[in-house]
């Protein structure tokens, strides 16, 4: 069950010494993504998050160097931040995740007992965790998993090899060791979604959930990454990648073999083309490919082209 924490509980478990005030917090998350949560903590390795920070209304405490107080100074006085004074704050901060994560009852564990909805079809063969929910009208292949924290709405259809909710990959390098953090969010998928065979669709990392949209289309071999969002209708076909916390929006489809890189948005109704590597966002109802992808045209440009193309 989720709980608060104080920032004195932590700094006591963790030999950790802060200043300001006692604040409770409700979540951890990096400073420049939007939170669930209103009273997070945070952390700090250059004055290049000031503004982030400063933008960021969810944020009630950080972790900076000592060296570092003089810069963050006025933004801590502005927004009353309480301060963890720490040697290296992204391991500090990811020590406070392990600690949390581990040690207390502050994250969603998803121990509860399945819940399998009417006139579900689960292959034998295939795994279904605890603290997983599925709807009615399910199918599942051959093989399949679905771990931990995964809901699976009525209506969808997942092949055969395929892991729903698999640990997601954040790694950090810590005095040149690299170092796997624990995801403690979930996976969700909307009514009517359909993912092939082979596929990989990975959990949150710090809070709420990976989302597919209602009548999503997922092709065989695809790579789906942590906190990614997918609106509805969209297409995703086989052998493409989306990388960590990118978006794809309603309508939106992704040629085979694409890359989408982290944090990159492709727009509503727009389309990438075979083998393109997206490096940067594409805007709504546009056409881009290439390596990197770039964007070519509007698509009802593209439409009237292929439509006098077939003397239409």
């Amino acid at each position: 069950m989720k709980r608060n924490i104080f920032i004195a509980e932590i700094c006591s478990a963790l030999c950790l010494q802060y200043i300001g005030e006692n604040v409770e917090i409700n979540g951890l998350n990096l400073c420049n993504r939007r939170s669930e949560h209103n009273r997070i903590l945070t952390y700090a390795t250059s004055e290049s998050y000031i503004d982030y920070i400063r933008r960021n209304q969810s944020v009630v405490a950080i972790a900076l160097r000592k060296e570092d107080l003089y810069t963050y100074q006025e933004i801590c006085n502005e927004k009353n931040l309480t301060v963890i004074i720490c040697d290296d704050p992204e391991k500090t901060f990811y020590d406070i995740h392990d600690f949390l994560y581990y040690r207390t009852d502050f994250y969603e564990k998803f121990d509860f007992v399945t819940k399998i909805g009417e006139n579900s079809l689960i292959h034998p063969s295939a795994v279904v965790d605890k603290g997983v929910i599925i709807g009615k009208n399910v199918k599942i292949g051959a093989n399949t998993v679905i771990r931990r924290g995964t809901v699976i709405r009525d209506n969808c259809v997942i092949g055969c090899n395929t892991t729903i909710g698999s640990e997601g990959f954040q790694i950090i390098r810590i005095g040149g060791i690299n170092r796997k953090i624990i995801h403690c969010g979930g996976t969700l998928l909307n009514e009517g979604v359909y993912v092939g065979d082979n596929v990989t669709v990975c959990n949150a990392l710090f809070e709420g959930e990976l989302y597919i949209g209602k009548g999503t289309m997922i092709d065989n071999l695809v790579h789906v990454g942590h906190n990614v969002f997918i609106g509805n209708n969209a297409v995703i076909t086989a052998g493409a990648i989306l990388c960590g916390s990118s978006v794809i929006k309603d309508n939106a489809w992704i040629g085979v073999n694409s890359s989408v890189l982290n944090r990159i948005t492709v727009g509503e109704g727009s389309k990438i083309g075979i083998g393109s590597v997206v490096t940067r966002d594409v805007l709504d109802e546009t056409l881009a490919y290439g390596v990197p992808a770039r964007m070519k045209k509007k698509m009802d440009e593209f439409a009237k082209e292929q439509l006098k193309r077939m003397n239409l």
